[in-house]
């Protein structure tokens, strides 16, 4: 089977849907040594991300010079895909976002992933480019696709609240951490000690790995710092949050009661980094308002790093009744500091069996075969 697809992820670097782009094509490649995957980069391949080897039934199509840098990767898309799945004898196009390219062949079957339904349920929240590219296209694709792929039973179960008239009626779901970078290792009080320092962490540190977006909450987490790092001696570290001076965020850092050195801000980390942390770190935690999967939450536990995460949408999935996880309703203040602190007292060890589901060497084998038994019911 010839397999074509939307690798602008691989074009523009992007640490959620990128990763997940990564393994899930990678393993699929991997268990599909027949089939050829043609991975379209419009603007050619960035550099961070770390693909160590890509396998031989992997071909990649650069055409970051063939087009103007400026011309939007939709706008290459809608140009390119329809001519290439006709030179390349393509049998199925996807796309790792909701996006459907007009005028694909009718004989090709078309597959599509939806992380979230953010663009419905917390629109506000999200740039206009994004809110106009989304209307557009996400709708559209997600009622059209032959196949449809979410990363959580919580988006899936909001696909099919807000698209009961869609052409794929069975849904699957499936989604991981990369294994080959987030597992546990061992690492001496001396390396702990190292890394604390290189990060300029003094004390025990609860840690945040996320974007600054307001979905992500990291409002309510400053706003509980204070107390425990005066009372208990806790500090924040804070992964992918980079520009918080321009967010509504600096209010709150830079008012006089804001104990400046409660809070490290290191910006975007290798995933090397990102692990060591997750290693030192007393525990994760989690305020967001809306998560499609909790990919933060799963790293951590896979490096053995407990966690603390709200009680809503796919975080359940992943942390609820998980030995070395504990989810917290709702966003009382005081609710949240007892957890945090029960979890720095307790140290719970994460059960590494409970986390079985989540293997992109089992989810692609039942990829396989959803595909096969959608395509003989269609």
């Amino acid at each position: 089977m010839n397999i074509l697809i939307d690798g602008r992820i691989w074009s523009l670097f992007s640490a959620g849907v990128g990763t997940f782009f990564t393994c899930a094509i990678m393993e699929w490649a991997k268990q599909r040594k027949n089939d050829i995957f043609y991975i379209i980069l419009p603007k050619g391949l960035d550099t961070r991300y770390e693909l160590s080897s890509i396998p031989d039934n992997i071909k990649l199509l650069d055409y970051s010079k063939q087009f103007p840098k400026r011309l939007p990767n939709i706008i290459i898309l809608q140009l390119l895909v329809p001519y290439l799945c006709r030179k390349l004898h393509i049998n199925m196009y996807y796309s790792p976002v909701p996006h459907l390219p007009y005028f694909i062949p009718s004989k090709v079957k078309t597959m599509v992933t939806i992380h979230d339904v953010v663009n419905i349920e917390m629109a506000q929240t999200m740039s206009w480019t994004n809110r106009l590219a989304t209307s557009i296209f996400f709708g559209q694709a997600i009622k059209k696709a032959n196949f449809l792929w979410t990363n959580s039973y919580y988006t899936k179960s909001k696909v099919e609240a807000y698209y009961p008239s869609r052409h794929c009626k069975e849904i699957f779901t499936g989604d991981a951490a990369d294994r080959n970078i987030f597992f546990r290792r061992t690492l001496s009080e001396d390396k702990k000690l190292q890394i604390k320092q290189a990060f300029g962490i003094k004390h025990p540190f609860i840690l945040f790995v996320g974007s600054l977006e307001p979905r992500k909450n990291l409002k309510f987490l400053l706003n509980i710092i204070p107390d425990l790092y005066k009372e208990h001696g806790i500090q924040l570290v804070v992964v992918g949050g980079k520009g918080w001076k321009n967010t509504d965020l600096k209010d709150i850092i830079e008012s006089p009661s804001f104990p400046k050195e409660s809070t490290i801000f290191c910006g975007y980390l290798s995933n090397e980094d990102l692990v060591m942390l997750y290693h030192t770190a007393a525990c994760f935690v989690s305020c967001a308002l809306m998560e499609g999967f909790g990919m933060p939450q799963l790293e951590a536990l896979l490096c053995g790093c407990p966690v603390v995460t709200a009680h809503n949408t796919a975080m359940i999935e992943v942390a609820k009744e998980k030995d070395g996880a504990v989810t917290v309703e709702g966003y009382d203040k005081e609710k949240w500091i007892h957890a945090i602190v029960k979890m720095l007292q307790e140290r719970p060890n994460v059960n590494l069996q409970q986390l079985s589901d989540y293997h992109w060497g089992n989810i692609i084998d039942r990829l396989t075969s959803y595909l096969s038994h959608t395509t003989s019911h269609t």
